[in-house]
């Protein structure tokens, strides 16, 4: 009867995991569909046309750019002003962290809108780092100036090293993020963690799985510590204290 019962709540599980994976594939093809490579080409050529530009838009980031230009020029690639077409798109970048007992993630969540009315997230790329520290240093920049490309970037601070990221998602299904000079293809994963070392190198994992999974992000932050592969990494003795 015991046996009997886990088959069938390994099935639930089963059906509930694919109709996840169903739901985003669904979206995700739907995304594509809408941004072809010969939509992607016309909107490159509007950004080109200065008759298409939001003059309006460029002189107030030229405005912002000149009264905060040394926060921007902090992040790894320098935020200047520069023109595009107009455009109507919002983005999300929301920082979090998990504790359990002396172990401490700090992360961010970016993602865009589903639109601009909208109060729904679709989250992009989910990014851990170990810091053991409570108090670990983090900044982020979320822009949408590149529509309808999500770009974001970023500062990680540890004990004993410096994370800086790059990211980068095209409507096409292609997506990646070049931490310290390692490429991540977010095709094979969406949630990186980072383990940074006490000999100032970093192992990683790269996990097939998505905020965008879950109704609650708790039960999301759950997973990732309920993961055998983050359970064991976290056993290691050359992670940082």
């Amino acid at each position: 009867m015991t046996k009997k019962l886990l088959i069938i709540i390994l099935g639930i599980l089963f059906h509930s995991c694919q109709e996840r994976e169903k739901s985003n594939s669904v979206a995700q093809t739907a995304e594509k569909k809408k941004w072809d490579v010969e939509k992607l080409n016309n909107r490159a050529i509007q950004h080109l046309d200065t008759n298409k530009w939001d003059i309006k838009l460029f002189n107030q980031d030229i405005e912002t750019y000149n009264k905060y230009s040394e926060i921007f020029q902090s992040y790894p690639l320098n935020k200047s002003p520069f023109p595009v077409a107009e455009y109507d798109y919002s983005v999300s970048s929301i920082p979090f962290s998990i504790e359990m007992d002396s172990t401490v993630f700090k992360g961010v969540r970016i993602g865009e809108y589903e639109n601009p009315e909208s109060e729904k997230i679709i989250n992009k790329l989910t990014l851990l780092i170990l810091t053991n520290d409570k108090g670990a240093e983090e900044t982020t920049l979320v822009d949408s100036r590149n529509y309808p490309y999500l770009t974001a970037q970023g500062i990680f601070k540890v004990i004993n090293n410096e994370f800086d990221w790059v990211f980068s998602a095209s409507p096409d299904g292609f997506s990646t993020l070049l931490l310290n000079m390692k490429l991540f293809d977010l095709r094979f994963g969406e949630t990186i963690i980072i383990y940074p070392q006490t000999d100032k190198s970093f192992l990683y994992e790269q996990i097939k799985d998505s905020p965008n999974n879950y109704g609650d992000f708790k039960d999301f932050k759950k997973s990732i510590m309920n993961n055998p592969k983050v359970k064991k990494q976290l056993m290691s003795e050359k992670n940082i204290k």
